[in-house]
């Protein structure tokens, strides 16, 4: 949390002018490469549940008591199939409606047909329909399991509108495996999870650790339902664009989701310490006394089976490569499908309507997002263009639609857009230019009238958003913040889609007086991104040798791995390009200890 404090002083009057800007940027403090090679398979899953054991150790006990509870009911179910083979169980397939979210600077790079490679591998793997099951060895064929799991992109958002089950975050955040990772709250500059109660959420995504394929949290710990789901690397996710080889045939999701179900790596739960004592609690895997990597010859044996066919290596659940792995044990999927049946955050998906497609109205506009003005500061301008960002979610294709704009509650100005946008398409679209005055204002825009008739469903016709406008103001200029924040003339804003980012008026400190600005990076860890305090416009002599700028700071570091950066940039093109004047960070910025 830093606090830009009391005064900002511009000195010097008339000629040339100057906006003033200052930003401050959130970002952890590390050092990272990308290579092109990962060494091989890295599942954090052990070490994330380690971690959260350290840090709730009460969790550990109640953990272990809900899994030996499970454990007896496993047993039970294995003991009431044994002898009937695989072939001739019949049980009701359950499909899960999966939600991609897909986070990286660039998210197109994982395109629509990357993600439906990686459904269409789960789909083969867990019904056991996987084209290399020919690879599995004679000894082991009996044992070859198939799944009464079958997974969907979701065909409907939690609020009951039509959805591909992809979506796209442009985001310079890294996954940090274990609790709190950021890619998963859009306050840290992720996604928040869709209702974990009805999907399978899936964030796909840059790995702070590039060996780090992926991970999830085992069902039967307190975890907040946020956490629930797995993060995929994009580069270990489905079969083509960005999954890179060995892990480009999509079994990181395939092993993954085995964690989400309850199984165990296939040598126990350490994280690949040689032990005969550990086990995956499955009946017919092998005992195995650590892992195996890369892809190795068949037969394996180790020091706990050491009499063929030796150990199980080419099941989903071990470290051996994509190419490698071709089968979950009729156990594991018994496993599976009673971890469905016993945990209460896995059970509700059982009945989730997530793959069925909702009906259509026949005329029904959605707006998405405000494209101009979005949290945005504009500099020397007195008019803007609004843009709104809409997707015909009707069944028919939309010709004709009303752009609606009212700016700080006034009588809206409203346009009859012509188009052609078919049933779920979606396009930009464009009101006439509005004049506004210097200040802080709200803006409303919404749609009416699809196709000249009423909308069959309003509720999703409307965007909002704040934005400011900078005025003109004579040096010097001083100010303190003691009154309406932002003060007439000054603008806020932030670089990400979190309105509650901007600057804040804070009450709590300042050098002198009663207020400063915080810039809140505590509460908003928004990587790479800025929150910005903009200037009204000042005037300065053309004869002036040179523009002063006092301001006090205070800020601390949450921690010693996070790092603010304080930045005091000027312009005087009217905000068209910056220069740097100032520009501090971590422990060069900060005035306290952490």
């Amino acid at each position: 949390m830093s606090n830009v404090g009391k005064k900002i002083f511009v000195n010097k009057t008339a000629a040339s002018r100057y906006i003033l800007l200052a930003l401050l940027s959130f970002g952890w403090l590390t050092v990272s490469s990308q290579s092109n090679t990962i060494k091989h398979r890295g599942c954090a899953t052990g070490t994330v549940m380690e971690k959260y054991f350290q840090q709730h150790p009460q969790e550990k006990i109640a953990f272990e008591k809900r899994q030996q509870d499970f454990q007896k009911k496993y047993e039970l179910l294995r003991k009431q199939k044994q002898g009937i083979p695989a072939e001739q169980r019949v049980n009701a397939v359950v499909t899960i409606p999966v939600v991609v979210h897909i986070l990286m600077e660039d998210p197109s790079q994982v395109t629509d047909a990357q993600v439906q490679s990686q459904l269409d591998v789960l789909n083969a793997d867990y019904a056991g329909l996987n084209a290399d099951s020919v690879n599995i060895p004679a000894a082991f064929k009996a044992r070859f399991g198939k799944s009464e799991l079958r997974f969907c992109l979701a065909q409907r958002t939690p609020g009951n509108a039509p959805t591909t089950g992809i979506e796209r975050f442009s985001t310079v955040t890294k996954s940090y495996p274990g609790e709190g990772d950021p890619v998963k709250y859009s306050s840290m500059g992720g996604v928040d999870a869709w209702n974990v109660n009805k999907y399978l959420n899936i964030w796909v995504c840059e790995m702070e650790d590039d060996n780090d394929l992926g991970y999830t949290f085992m069902p039967g710990l307190g975890i907040a339902a946020g956490e629930r789901g797995f993060v995929n690397s994009y580069r270990a996710f489905g079969t083509i664009g960005t999954a890179r080889a060995p892990f480009n045939k999509g079994r990181t999701a395939t092993h993954e989701i085995g964690h989400f179900f309850n199984l165990a790596h296939i040598w126990g739960a350490n994280s690949c310490t040689a032990s005969c004592t550990d086990s995956d609690n499955v009946d017919d895997t092998p005992n195995q006394s650590t892992c195996f990597f890369d892809t190795p010859l068949y037969p394996q044996t180790d020091a706990c089976t050491s009499t063929a066919p030796g150990v199980m290596f080419m099941t989903y659940m071990d470290y051996v490569d994509d190419a490698a792995m071709c089968l979950f044990t009729v156990g594991q999927t018994d496993r599976m499908a009673s971890a469905m049946n016993s945990f209460s955050e896995l059970t509700p998906l059982l009945s989730s309507n997530g793959c069925v497609p909702p009906l259509l109205y026949n005329n029904d506009v959605e707006a998405q997002q405000l494209i101009s003005p979005n949290n945005i500061i504009l500099n020397c301008a007195t008019t803007f263009t609004p843009q709104l960002l809409i997707r015909n979610i009707g069944s028919t294709t939309l010709t004709v639609v009303n752009i609606n704009t009212s700016v700080d509650g006034q009588t809206p100005a409203v346009k009859t857009i012509a188009l052609s946008l078919p049933s779920l398409q979606t396009t930009t679209i464009s009101g006439d230019a509005i004049t506004v005055s210097a200040g802080y204002h709200s803006i409303k825009v919404y749609t009416t009238q699809p196709n000249g008739a009423s909308d069959q469903f309003v509720a999703n016709d409307t965007a909002t958003n704040i934005f400011s406008v900078t005025g003109t103001a004579t040096a010097p200029v001083s100010e303190g913040f003691e009154s309406s924040f932002p003060p007439q003339g000054w603008g806020i804003s932030n670089t990400s889609d979190v309105k509650e980012y901007n600057p804040v008026k804070a009450t709590n400190t300042a050098h002198s007086g009663g207020a400063s600005v915080k810039f809140d990076n505590y509460h908003y860890q928004l990587f790479g991104k800025s929150s910005i305090l903009n200037s009204p416009q000042v005037t300065i002599p053309i004869t002036a040798d040179s523009v002063k700028v006092t301001f006090w700071h205070a800020a601390a570091q949450a921690s010693s791995s996070s790092r603010d950066t304080l930045v005091v940039e000027y312009s005087t093109d009217c905000g068209q390009t910056f220069l740097t004047g100032y520009k501090k960070g971590g422990n060069d910025l900060k005035t306290k200890t952490d």
